[in-house]
């Protein structure tokens, strides 16, 4: 019996010790880079230890080259970013797309100790960031430079200049007692004639920068931004708050413009001499050369069709029929002021907070929206770049709204989850974002991670379902959640949705009666929030989709891929449509800004090889001008494209020729535009983020019709039916038209 005992206890203890060495083994094959990442994103001291002790490489990178000192640098987890310099983590490391370092995250985001500690373990660019420094008189920054002892004697020296400048006793009073060289140079001379030799539009392969002579100070500006002043340091080379720039002379005329931003680098060539020789308005645009072409024109019998088909009092999904986003025929206002009452029909208040859009079939109006006792729901609008996400806690209902189109009655309203979210949202967006989809029979709801849901048209839920984590943020650094924006779509009897998430990313169709998955088709791509699109080629259902890695058509019925085609850029927000038997596409995240015309018979990888505009395939792009969040319109024969900041171009639809490109105005400063152009009766709509509605003319000359007041931010694209414009709002949806009355 002892025997046997002992026997089995050895056993055991063989079995506990496998057991031991696997889960050692397991928990050492756990720890990749991206759980390094992790925690430096979330703070995690422990686990960032644990992963380097575990032997995972210090300077492992994403596909975009950043590393965990990236991360922790950005977030300003001070702790870490020691562990991971002690580890030798590289100060100096340069990410792939934007050309930074991890003290360009620290300084952005004012972590100056963080600054001081990639310094003073050979960080480079000291001599910059003290320019930098002293120019935007920011003390503490100076300070934490200086201390860092990384500044060269020339730099010290240039410091000083602007300082002196400058006339402040703050700034004076850091560099009282320094070593500094004597200044031999001759005083640099700055008059109007010396400095007009450097005005002009400057270029390279991503992007546009100008330098203008205004009220004898030279001003400088990132194509369409906002321009900064530059302060004369030297013969030839100037500052200004975050960079430095010289400009390479040959004799009188510039060869080049260099300009320094900490570690980055950006060379510039000069194409006009001067702002007034520019071919358009926006800077970025300038220097543009008109796309190739080659001739491709439909039938006029297919134009009139595609014409018709999308004019109905019906607008059953994003930009109504087809994402085409045209009501011909519909006779709504052109004026209108909610603020004073003027041609407005009705106003509804609604709960919560929705950026999902208005969906119109006969007389009834859906919308979402997400609900949230005691919570303000916040959005923030404007021209930004902050990739935070909102910290929020709250536990949401997810709702579908069902409004009377002719009262705004709120006919009755569902609740299809309520829980704590399971991503969270960006400043501009919301937890309801996907708009909906109906055929007259069957209203469809996507929440993202909160689930697909289907109604019918009273209200009675018939299906749902869970899709799982679908977490749409941020590319290069997941830790920044956005939320999820792609829409569905109904085809036929079947319910279609685009899921661009971090991983796994996948696109599929449900049956609409059952929710039964009819096919699924995985993609290999980073998260967007475009919508997909169906449009019936000669008996071929073709979906059609955006994406970063590439865009697609697929056969409908099947989710069989048909063709690809790359080179989109890293967001992409707008939705392919077709029109003149030709298939749009364009995304606009800078520096990637292209816009694709395809045609309907394109098969396999259809590509563009190096420089070439067109192909087999492609009869004409442009490799910029591409919006980031509105999608195209194509109305008559014109493609209008509207930038965020308010810069709408035409082009010819059909051969891509450009025929103008126009900064549109509104009292009070800059225009914001989230949502998407429609159009209706011969004008464009252009809903601006603050509430203003431009109309435009369409046709080949630019003319601002009127401006209209909603009075409320407005971020959802409208909707056109029977003689009104629908507007969501940031609190409400209303009605304006034509009100006999008043």
């Amino acid at each position: 019996m002892r025997t046997i005992q002992k026997c089995m206890y050895i056993s055991m203890m063989l079995v506990l010790v496998a057991e031991s060495t696997t889960c050692f083994a397991q928990d050492k094959q756990d720890w990749t880079k991206e759980k390094l990442f992790e925690a430096a994103r979330t703070g995690n001291f422990e686990r960032v230890k644990t992963a380097l002790e575990s032997g995972i490489d210090v300077n492992s990178k994403t596909d975009y080259g950043a590393t965990a000192l990236f991360y922790a640098c950005d977030r300003g987890h001070e702790e870490i970013v020691k562990v991971l310099l002690d580890a030798g983590a590289d100060p100096n490391a340069k990410d792939t797309f934007y050309n930074a370092t991890p003290l360009t995250w620290a300084q952005s985001k004012g972590h100056f100790k963080i600054v001081g500690l990639l310094f003073s373990k050979g960080g480079k660019g000291a001599d910059s960031m003290l320019m930098t420094a002293v120019a935007g008189v920011n003390i503490d920054l100076a300070k934490i430079v200086l201390d860092s002892g990384a500044v060269t004697p020339e730099g010290l020296k240039r410091a000083k200049k602007i300082v002196d400048a400058k006339k402040n006793e703050k700034l004076s009073a850091l560099f009282e007692g320094l070593d500094i060289a004597a200044d031999n140079e001759p005083d640099f001379v700055v008059t109007p004639e010396t400095l007009k030799k450097y005005e002009g539009t400057y270029k390279q392969d991503r992007m546009t920068v100008f330098v203008e002579l205004k009220d004898e100070k030279l001003m400088f500006s990132f194509g369409a931004g906002q321009k900064s002043q530059i302060e004369p340091v030297a013969k030839d080379e100037f500052m200004m708050t975050g960079a430095n720039l010289k400009f390479e002379m040959d004799g009188e005329k510039v060869k080049q413009l260099v300009v320094e931003a900490g570690l980055r680098e950006l060379k510039f060539k000069p194409v006009a001499a001067s702002p007034e020789t520019a071919k358009t308005e926006n800077p970025e645009a300038a220097t543009e050369t008109e796309p190739e072409t080659v001739e491709w024109q439909p039938s006029s019998e297919e134009s009139r069709a595609a014409d018709r088909s999308v004019s109905s009092k019906n607008w059953p999904s994003f930009r109504g029929i087809g994402a085409r986003g045209i009501a011909d025929g519909q006779n709504p206002p052109i004026e209108w002021n909610v603020e004073d009452n003027q041609n407005v029909l009705w106003k509804t208040p609604i709960e919560g907070l929705g950026l999902s859009c208005p969906v119109i079939w006969d007389n009834k109006l859906f919308i979402t929206s997400a609900v949230s006792e005691g919570d303000d729901a916040s959005l923030r609008i404007g021209l930004y770049g902050d990739v935070a996400s909102v910290e929020e806690d709250n536990e949401y209902e997810f709702q579908l709204l069902c409004l009377s189109k002719t009262t705004g009655e709120i006919l009755w309203k569902q609740t299809a989850n309520k829980k704590k979210p399971a991503v969270k949202r960006h400043a501009k967006s919301s937890h309801a974002n996907p708009t909906t989809a109906t055929d007259g029979k069957y209203v469809v709801a996507f929440f993202g991670s909160e689930g697909l849901f289907c109604y019918d048209m009273e209200g009675n839920q018939l299906w749902k379902q869970e899709l799982g984590f679908l977490d749409s943020g941020w590319f290069y650094d997941p830790g920044y959640q956005w939320g999820f924006g792609s829409s569905p779509i109904i085809f036929n009897d079947l319910v279609i949705v685009q899921c661009d998430i971090q991983k796994d990313s996948f696109i599929a169709a449900f049956d609409i009666g059952t929710g039964k998955e009819v096919w699924r088709t995985e993609r290999e791509e980073i998260p967007s929030w475009s919508s997909p699109t169906v449009h019936q080629f000669d008996g071929l259902p073709m979906l059609i989709t955006g994406g970063t890695k590439a865009a697609r058509g697929y056969d409908a019925r099947t989710g069989q891929l048909l063709w690809s085609l790359k080179e989109h850029s890293e967001i992409v927000v707008p939705t392919p449509f077709v029109a003149h038997n030709l298939i749009f596409l364009a995304s606009g995240y800078s520096p990637i800004q292209p816009i694709y015309a395809v045609r309907p018979d394109a098969r396999g990888d259809i590509s563009l090889d190096g420089d070439n505009l067109t192909n087999e395939f492609i009869p004409w792009s442009a490799k910029r001008g591409g919006p980031y969040m509105p999608t195209p319109i194509v109305y008559g024969d014109y493609l209008y494209c509207c930038s965020n900041n308010g810069i709408l171009a035409c082009f010819e639809a059909t051969t891509g020729a450009q025929v103008y490109r126009k900064r549109m105005r509104a009292p009070g400063g800059s225009l914001a535009f989230t949502a998407s152009p429609i159009a209706s009766d011969g004008h464009l709509y252009l809903t601006a983020e603050d509430g203003r509605v431009l109309v435009v003319k369409a046709g080949p000359e630019f003319a601002l019709v009127s401006t209209n007041k909603a009075g409320e931010s407005i971020l959802a694209t409208p909707a056109v039916s029977e003689g009104a414009i629908y507007l969501r709002t940031q609190d409400s949806v209303l009605a304006v038209g034509e009100n006999s009355s008043q």
